[in-house]
Order: structure tokens, then C-alpha cells, then sequence
């Protein structure tokens, strides 16, 4: 299936980045264009033509032609068009629905945010050939969107763990020894519950409680197995939701506050700004005039 570039309407195309188990787009800057922005899906973009610069976690990742960029979930980036027209492929997928497809842990790895020393060895100038067939992979995964088929869960799969297996042999990543130890599987529990229950009251008291975990080990394992301490990751979740509700609504500041599971609306104002270095109403205004743009360029 032919992906048609731009062939999407902005506001659904930023729900569905966020909502849809996974999303397929092909997508052009005309101009140089800056945004930011942060989502609970990873990200891989496939790079067509043009250049950019993308700012992660304060480090820079340059991407060109046949260059592979992978921004983990709830990363937040921004992106600075260097060299237009800037074109490529673009593959979201939720973490929950890849740990159903995929539940091999090593290649769950190739959805990561790589180190940016990584990125320059390993993710930089693709054989066209290898290129080419990651991009047919994508064609197909658009294409079991479309329309009643029978069997679709299962190509799914099949078509994503393709995609993950030689995605995996390319960025030449290695396997880690060992099983899944039970730590790291109440972990993930505690995190999908949070990326479900995210509206709710979350503490480490009322997760200590939920899981039959002590407070210090849910504490010490949780930063561990998901890379961020139990807190600054609860809101993330939620200002990844917050972010979402911006772009795609109309509701107010305080109402989308409580909605992200605030009590408070001035600590969801200090922890969006600490997240994306903006207010909300700041967010909403430069996501708008981004998608007036890309509007006026198709």
C-alpha cells in the first residue's frame, strides 16, 4: 500500500499518534519548522529527504537521508527543520500493545531512545536496500489498518516483529542474558497501571499497597527497571495526556488539569512547564500555529 504524503488531517493525526495502537504516516515540512513535543507512543522516523535536528533529553541527534531516529515513549523532544523540504516515514506504537506483540524483551529495546553516541555509530546513512524493505514493512502495517480482514491481529505481529527483528540486526543491538526476573515484572505491572490509572490518586502508599510492595522497593526497582523515579514518571504520564488535550481540544487549563489527574492546578502548571519548558496555553498556541503551517505547505 502506497503511503500518500501529508494525506492526513493535523488534529487526527495527533490523536491517532497518541490514541491508535499504532499509526503509520508519511509527512513533509516545506518550511523550517520548530516544534515540541512529547506523547505516550515511541517514535521511529525513517528519513526520506531534507534535514533536521532533534533535542533529546539534552542531546542532539542530526538526521538525513536513509537515517533511522527512534524517540522512546513520554521522551520529550523538539525538532528544528534545517534543510526543507524535510520528508519521512513516521511509526508510533503504544508500549502496551508492543509488549502484547512483541514480548521479547531485546527487541522491545529497538523502541528505545538510543544514546546519542549510538545514534551517530548505528542509525546513521541505511543501505537503500534494507531502507527500502523497512519502508514495505510499514506499507503493509498501513494497510492491515484498512478495512475488515481476517487473521489481522495475527500480521500484525507477524509484520511488527519483522520490523523489530531487523531493525535489531541493523542497529547491530545485542541480546542481554538472564530471564525476566520478578522485580522487573511487578514493575511493569505498577507501570501499565499507572499509564491506565493515571487519573487517579497515585502514590508510592497506594501502589505499595495495590502491588504488596514495600514503599522503598517499589522506590528502588521502579527507577531501575523503567529508568525514571516513580514520581517523575506519574507526571509525565500525565503531561503526556495534558499535551495531547491541548493539541486536539478545547477544554480550559483547570479542566484539563483535573482530567490529567491534578488536585492542584498550580502543581500542573509547574510540573508542565518543567517537562516542556512552556506553559500550557503557550503549548496549545505554538502546536496551533505548527499545524496552520503544515496546513498552508500540503
Amino acid at each position: 500500500m502506497q503511503i500518500k504524503v501529508n494525506d492526513y488531517e493535523e488534529t487526527e493525526h495527533f490523536r491517532a499518534i497518541c490514541e491508535d495502537c499504532y499509526n503509520i504516516s508519511r509527512t513533509c515540512g516545506y518550511d523550517r519548522l520548530t516544534m515540541s513535543h512529547i506523547h505516550n507512543t515511541s517514535e521511529i522516523l525513517f528519513v526520506e529527504s531534507g534535514e533536521a535536528d532533534y533535542y533529546i533529553a539534552g542531546k542532539k541527534y542530526h538526521v538525513e537521508p536513509y537515517d533511522i531516529l527512534v524517540i522512546g515513549a513520554m521522551e520529550f523532544h523538539r525538532s528544528v527543520i534545517t534543510d526543507p523540504p524535510y520528508q519521512r516515514y513516521g511509526l508510533t506504537i503504544k508500549p502496551a500493545y508492543l509488549r502484547g506483540m512483541i514480548p521479547d524483551k531485546d527487541l522491545q529495546k529497538v523502541f528505545s531512545t538510543p544514546p546519542a553516541e549510538r545514534f551517530v555509530e548505528s542509525y546513521k546513512h541505511m543501505d537503500p536496500k534494507i531502507f527500502a524493505k523497512l519502508i514495505g514493512l510499514l506499507q503493509d502495517l498501513a494497510e492491515e489498518q484498512q478495512g475488515e480482514k481476517d487473521y489481522r491481529a495475527q500480521m500484525q505481529r507477524g509484520v511488527l516483529t519483522q520490523t523489530a527483528v531487523l531493525l535489531f540486526r541493523v542497529l547491530r543491538m545485542e541480546k542481554e542474558a538472564g530471564e525476566i526476573s520478578a522485580a522487573d515484572t511487578a514493575m511493569r505491572e505498577i507501570k501499565d497501571h499507572i499509564d491506565l490509572h493515571f487519573q487517579e490518586r497515585l502514590t508510592l502508599e497506594t501502589l505499595s499497597r495495590r502491588f504488596y510492595l514495600h514503599p522503598s522497593t517499589i522506590s528502588k526497582e521502579f527507577k531501575r527497571c523503567c529508568g525514571h523515579n516513580l514520581n517523575k514518571y506519574i507526571n509525565m504520564v500525565r503531561i503526556c495526556r495534558a499535551a495531547s488535550l491541548l493539541e486536539t481540544g478545547t477544554d480550559s487549563v483547570a479542566e484539563i488539569s483535573v482530567k490529567c489527574g491534578y488536585e492542584s492546578e498550580n502543581t500542573f502548571l509547574r510540573q508542565f512547564r518543567s517537562i516542556m519548558g512552556m506553559s500550557p496555553l503557550q503549548y496549545r498556541k505554538s502546536m496551533r500555529e505548527w499545524m496552520r503551517k503544515m496546513s498552508e505547505g500540503k
